[in-house]
């Protein structure tokens, strides 16, 4: 009986609080209103939107189109589909998950990227890639960091993909390996990322031949990174490789 009457008085408590003291918006701290996550809709609605870009590695234009850089040097993925600018507060975001995995804001701008991939991919009448892959870190920065943040955007990217959207989806870890540690990008300069980067991962798998698969990432500066992945598992036999971010930045220079 005792029990009974604990778990009732729980419930109680907990319903009395979330009306008396209800959640508060992570930014603007006015209340929640269910089923929103940690930012109401107004701070949502706010957030820097990615609209008009280069229709290949998906950098900011003033219309859709391709840019410069992508038609003198096209990268080696397909395309990049990226839902924000890489500016506050999404950039706060975004460095705050570097640190702190339990990162909630996160939840909903993988959602919103998980909306506008599922869109992309039925505007152009393409499949969506069935298999993703957490950008690796160098084992180094992954035993310093302690977790991927790549990987965490993955399986919030997954689940939302599979529910919403009905896209079967396999996340794969252990298909490519970043063998090259090199300098932290965001220290160097476009030509010094490109040449940094180059030849930094390898991809090994039997059942890659033949395979549409998306590379996931937190954020696209000049595309570097995300080219090198991608030539190294086209080298391994993918058919295509799309890069799939949360943000990008304005620093176009794509081509690794």
């Amino acid at each position: 009986m005792l029990p009974l009457l604990s778990r009732a008085t729980d419930s109680l408590f907990k319903q009395l609080s979330h009306r008396l003291l209800p959640s508060s918006c992570s930014f603007c701290l006015a209340p929640l209103q269910p089923p929103a996550g940690t930012l109401c809709y107004h701070c949502v609605a706010e957030l820097p939107r990615l609209t008009t870009q280069c229709q290949w590695c998906a950098v900011a234009l003033p219309k859709n189109a391709l840019c410069g850089n992508c038609q003198q040097n096209p990268p080696s993925y397909r395309r990049c589909i990226s839902a924000f600018h890489y500016q506050a507060p999404v950039d706060n975001i975004i460095l705050r998950l570097k640190g702190n995995p339990y990162t909630t804001e996160i939840k909903q701008l993988c959602a919103i990227l998980a909306q506008h991939i599922a869109a992309t991919y039925q505007q152009a009448q393409l499949p969506c890639p069935q298999t993703i892959i957490p950008l690796p870190l160098h084992w180094l920065k992954m035993t310093k960091r302690g977790f991927n943040q790549s990987h965490i955007i993955s399986n919030l990217l997954a689940a939302d993909l599979r529910r919403e959207h009905k896209v079967t989806l396999e996340i794969r870890s252990d298909i490519c390996r970043r063998i090259l540690k090199g300098q932290d990008q965001h220290l160097l300069s476009a030509k010094k990322r490109r040449t940094s980067i180059k030849n930094a991962f390898i991809a090994e798998a039997k059942d890659l031949k033949g395979l549409s698969v998306a590379i996931v990432d937190d954020v696209v500066t000049t595309g570097a990174t995300a080219n090198s992945a991608a030539k190294a598992l086209l080298r391994a036999g993918a058919a295509q490789v799309d890069i799939w971010s949360i943000a990008r930045t304005s620093w176009n220079n794509p081509t690794g």
